[in-house]
């Protein structure tokens, strides 16, 4: 079943569509976010692990305003607190309530600004991919695919401060810009092109030696190379030595798939290419969509990893939340309690392997 709805998807992009136009319906603005409890597994709901990853919960999430879905990154910031970037420049964003099962002081609101060329439509060209935020300075910073740029807003994404097109990302993809952004320990961002080719392999990332947003900030080129077959959707700092790195794949005989897979910060220099260890990898007959938006989130000592996915303003696919606890190498080769799957991770080395070194 998995696989015919796969198919349908890729119908509805490759097959030419006549539209009969009627009377435009007026817009709906509903604030109002609804949460929907999903199982892991619909086939074995006792199911809590993939890999390295122990699922806590998970959320089909909708809402009645027609600006709402194509969730491509999001934060996790205090409290459950969520903030969501849209591939259409709209923010969502909610307190998740787990108790309740509900979405609480939920909005739903464009950016305040974007890259929009004179006479063009705005949102057409707010294809927001990417989302990171300082907590000390209350800014924000938002990758554009398209009109390839990094914008910087002030806090409570009020105002852009700055905004900046680098030279080095002018030739990416029209649909392969800014898909996953980091701010190192040490100042320095991350931006990853989805699909820009990197001539020493894997795809275009630059090392920007500060602010991206600030046109005089100076940015090298290295590659990162992901999972074979797959392509970098979002990474996120778990701390200040590893990154976890989030992929896509979609094919019409297998359909949509993700990895995540953890890399070391001290791999991503100019000139080389970076590569990462797979952790789990969510496949059917596990729930999984288009997954684009990664956060990660501490409860004391477990890291916990926030995933949602892109559902492209599709019918045929829903916007998703999941919630790991992402477990050790030790942890992950524990035997799982009676009616539990648990999918070792291979020959990941796990966390050991980076803080032996």
């Amino acid at each position: 079943m998995l696989r015919v709805l796969a198919c349908l998807s890729l119908f509805f992009f490759l097959v030419p569509v006549t539209y009969v136009r009627g009377p435009e319906p007026p817009a709906n603005d509903s604030q109002y976010i609804a949460l929907e409890p999903v199982m892991l597994d619909a086939r074995d709901p006792d199911r809590t692990r993939i890999g390295r990853l122990e699922f806590l919960g998970g959320w089909k999430i909708t809402s009645d305003n027609e600006e709402f879905g194509g969730i491509s990154s999001m934060l996790a910031l205090a409290d459950n607190r969520f903030l969501m970037l849209s591939d259409n420049g709209t923010l969502v964003g909610f307190t998740l309530d787990e108790a309740n099962q509900a979405a609480v002081r939920p909005f739903i609101a464009p950016l305040p600004d974007g890259p929009t060329p004179p006479n063009e439509h705005a949102k057409k060209n707010w294809d927001s991919e990417s989302f990171l935020h300082d907590p000390a300075t209350g800014q924000f910073w938002v990758g554009y695919e398209h009109q390839h740029s990094i914008w910087r807003y002030g806090p409570s994404l009020a105002r852009k401060e700055s905004a900046n097109f680098p030279k080095a990302m002018q030739k990416w993809p029209d649909n392969g810009g800014a898909e996953a952004m980091l701010r190192l320990p040490d100042g320095r961002f991350l931006v990853f092109s989805e699909s820009a080719d990197y001539s020493g392999g894997g795809y275009q990332a630059l090392v920007f030696d500060g602010d991206p947003s600030e046109a005089d900030t100076k940015a090298r080129l290295m590659g990162y190379r992901g999972p074979e077959g797959y392509r970098l959707t979002d990474a996120v700092l778990m701390d200040d030595k590893t990154a976890l790195m989030l992929h896509r794949r979609f094919t019409p005989i297998d359909g949509v798939s993700a990895i995540l897979s953890v890399a070391r910060l001290a791999d991503f220099r100019p000139g080389t290419v970076a590569t990462s260890i797979p952790v789990a990898t969510l496949k059917p007959p596990v729930k999984v969509d288009n997954m684009e938006a990664l956060a990660v989130t501490r409860d004391g000592d477990r890291v916990i990893v926030w995933i949602a996915s892109d559902d492209n303003f599709n019918m045929l696919q829903e916007s998703l939340l999941f919630k790991f606890r992402l477990l050790d190498a030790e942890d992950s080769a524990k035997r799982p309690r009676p009616g539990q799957k648990n999918e070792k991770a291979g020959a990941s080395p796990g966390f050991s392997a980076f803080e032996s070194e």
